[in-house]
C-alpha cells in the first residue's frame, strides 16, 4: 500500500469541497439527518480502508455548491490480485440527491480504469435518516469478503477468447448504452476497440472490456457530428465527468460484460455436450 496516496482529510476537501460539508443545503425538510461524509470516512479507516482519490461534480446551480455529489476511492491491504485490485467507491451529496452508496470497484494498475461492479453483493446503499455505523461498516466488509469472488469472475474473463463477429456485437451493445441515440453519435461501435497501448491487444473479454471502458470514460476518439445546418463537422469525444454518469455507465457496461461471460460459458458447455 505504500505507492498509493493516503489522504488526510484536508487533502479529500481540497479535491472535493463538498466531502467536508458541516451541513446539508438549506432546502432540505426537518426531517433529513445530516451524517457528515467525513464520519463515514473515519469509520472507514478504522475499518482498514484507506482514502486514495476524491472528486466532485460540477453544479450549474451555485446554491448547490459545496453540497454536491462527491467521490472517494478508498484501497486496503490484501485486495491485489494479478494487475488488479478490489477497492471500494462511497458516493454521497448533502443535497437530498442521494443516500451513502459504496460500490465495489476493480482498479485496473496498467491503465488506471476504475471499474463499477454491477453485481448485488457489491453494491449497498445508506439513508442519512437512521444512519447506522454498524451496517455501514459491516457493508464494507462484504465488499472485502467480496474480492475474492470478484477476482474469479476476472479472471474467468481473461480466459474467455473473442471471435471478430463477437467483439463486434460486443461493441455494438456498449455502442447503445453509451449513446442514447446511437446514429447521431460521433463515433461508429468499431471505434470502442481501439487499444491505447500494447498490453490491449488482447482479443478475450476482459481485455476487450476494458478497451471499450476506457474509450468510454475517458474519451479522446476522433469521430464526427451533424450540425443542424446539415454540415459534418470533425470533433473528439470527451470523458465522461458526470459522477452519476460515470457510475451508471461503468456498472451498466460490467452487467454487459458478465451477460456475454455467461453466454460464452454456455456456448462452451453445449460444445463440450455435442463432442
Amino acid at each position: 500500500m505504500n505507492e498509493l496516496n493516503n489522504l488526510t482529510d484536508d487533502q479529500i476537501i481540497s479535491l472535493a469541497p463538498a466531502a467536508g460539508s458541516l451541513t446539508p443545503i438549506g432546502t432540505v425538510s426537518s426531517r433529513y439527518s445530516f451524517v457528515p461524509t467525513l464520519t463515514a470516512v473515519d469509520l472507514l479507516r478504522e475499518a482498514g480502508w484507506l482514502p486514495i482519490h476524491a472528486e466532485q461534480s460540477i453544479v450549474r446551480k451555485t446554491e448547490r455548491e459545496g453540497y454536491q455529489r462527491h467521490l472517494i476511492r478508498f484501497a486496503k491491504n490484501g485486495l491485489s490480485f494479478d494487475g488488479e485490485r478490489v477497492d471500494l467507491v462511497l458516493y454521497n451529496s448533502h443535497d437530498c440527491g442521494c443516500a451513502f452508496k459504496l460500490i465495489a470497484s476493480v482498479w485496473r494498475q496498467i491503465c488506471g480504469n476504475g471499474l463499477m461492479v454491477a453485481s448485488e453483493f457489491a453494491n449497498f446503499s445508506h439513508k442519512h435518516i437512521g444512519f447506522s455505523p454498524d451496517a455501514f461498516i459491516q457493508s464494507a466488509g462484504e465488499i472485502a469478503s467480496a474480492a475474492g469472488i470478484i477476482a474469479e469472475r476476472v479472471d474467468e474473463m481473461k480466459v474467455i477468447e473473442m471471435t471478430p463477429d463477437e467483439r463486434g456485437v460486443f461493441a455494438q451493445a456498449a455502442h447503445g448504452l453509451i449513446y442514447d441515440e446511437p446514429k447521431q453519435a460521433p463515433v461508429l461501435p468499431h471505434q470502442l476497440l481501439e487499444e491505447r497501448r500494447y498490453d490491449d491487444k488482447g482479443k478475450d473479454l476482459w481485455t476487450t472490456f476494458n478497451v471499450i471502458q476506457e474509450n468510454a470514460m475517458r474519451g479522446g476518439l476522433k469521430g464526427i457530428t451533424r450540425g443542424g445546418d446539415g454540415r459534418i463537422r470533425r470533433t473528439t469525444t470527451r470523458p465522461v465527468k458526470a459522477l452519476d454518469r460515470n457510475i451508471k455507465l461503468n456498472q451498466a457496461l460490467w452487467f454487459l460484460t458478465e451477460k456475454m461471460a455467461e453466454l460464452k460459458n454456455v456456448e462452451e458447455d453445449l460444445s463440450t455436450v455435442s463432442a
